[in-house]
């Protein structure tokens, strides 16, 4: 029986071992996309080649009425 348990925890310590690394892999590519949002709110475009903010389809649809 004894080692029956020796098992359980290796198979226990592997899966929060897995979940760990996985969860480090989400933060750190939540981290880099919010560095990106910021570095593209941070840029500026000239007036020109500024593009207008898409409209909604709402707005859209309640202008023709």
């Amino acid at each position: 029986m004894g080692d029956n348990l020796i098992y359980l925890f290796v198979a226990f310590l592997i899966t929060w071992l897995i979940m760990a690394a996985y969860l480090w892999s989400i933060g750190r590519q939540v981290r880099n996309l919010r560095d990106e949002v910021q570095a593209l709110e941070n840029a500026e475009l000239p007036a020109e080649t500024a593009a207008p903010a898409p409209r909604r389809q709402e707005q859209v649809e309640s202008s023709q009425a």
